[in-house]
């Protein structure tokens, strides 16, 4: 009877993964902003955003509305450079869900670290020193505007927010298709090669889910801010992901069936 019970559950964790994966995409409704933002509006058939801040909500939900990892269109921009932290509220299939930009006290806490790290297993930097890399992390540099790499991937632009295939819920990040000059100055002293990826971060609460999001590998955007500057913005897409909660019960469901049911056999 335990046997029976337990491949019933894994059927059922089963069915309802594959029901979620054949479901079309829902996009976030938006309810609520809180702090300043900045609306990068595709107002024309190029590939130039132009700025509206502090633009509405129908404008916030205008630029997530029909975004994706093919062409993520406008975007927007949650406080600047690290800045008072901006909030974006709202529900996505029927689960609340907020964003929040980064301010230096998010960091503090682990964060510089983990990303740090992260960035140089992304562009091949085996032997660094951890001391010196959070050093150039909070240190102002000419390079970048006379601001630190830490305010420069505080400030996340959200293209799109969506749930659908995959059990949880995508996000695309706005950022640099060519992030060398921000890691450059995270690794001060080795060369960093050209063409590198880093995305800005976001903090995200889905149904009691928090999670900080970024990522290391981008895809053309098709658009532009300051597109006849050397390193224009906003060119590359950085999807990321937060699972839904109930996926990551089913799987635990699931793995504790499989578990149980070998035990049963031994």
């Amino acid at each position: 009877m335990n046997a029976y019970r337990n491949k019933t559950k894994i059927a059922l964790a089963v069915l309802a993964l594959a029901a979620s994966a054949g479901a079309s995409a829902v996009p976030m409704t938006v309810t609520g902003v809180s702090g300043n933002y900045i609306v990068w509006q595709k107002l024309t058939s190029g590939p130039s955003l132009t700025a509206a801040p502090n633009a509405g909500l129908a404008a916030i939900q205008a630029a997530l509305n029909g975004g994706n990892a093919a062409t993520p269109g406008s975007n927007v921009e949650l406080s600047k450079f690290g800045g008072p932290i901006t909030s974006l509220t709202g529900n996505i299939n029927g689960k609340p869900i907020t964003l929040w930009s980064l301010d230096e006290g998010d960091w503090r806490g682990g964060l510089d670290q983990q990303y740090i790290q992260g960035a140089a297993n992304s562009v091949g930097v085996t032997s660094f020193d951890m001391t010196d890399a959070l050093n150039a992390f909070y240190t102002p540099t000419a390079n970048l505007g006379g601001r630190a790499p830490w305010q420069l991937v505080s400030d996340p632009n959200i293209s799109y927010v969506d749930m659908g295939a995959g059990h949880g819920v995508n996000i695309g990040l706005a950022g640099f298709l060519d992030a060398t000059p921000v890691l450059q100055a995270m690794f001060p002293s080795v060369v960093v090669p050209q063409g590198s990826q880093v995305s800005e971060v976001v903090r995200v609460d889905l149904d009691g889910l928090q999670k900080y999001l970024y990522g290391f590998s981008a895809t053309p955007s098709g658009v532009c801010a300051g597109c006849t500057t050397p390193y224009p913005s906003y060119t590359g897409n950085y999807e990321v992901r937060i699972p839904e909660p109930e996926s990551l019960a089913l799987f635990g469901i699931g793995l504790l069936g499989l578990f149980l049911g070998r035990r049963r056999k031994i």
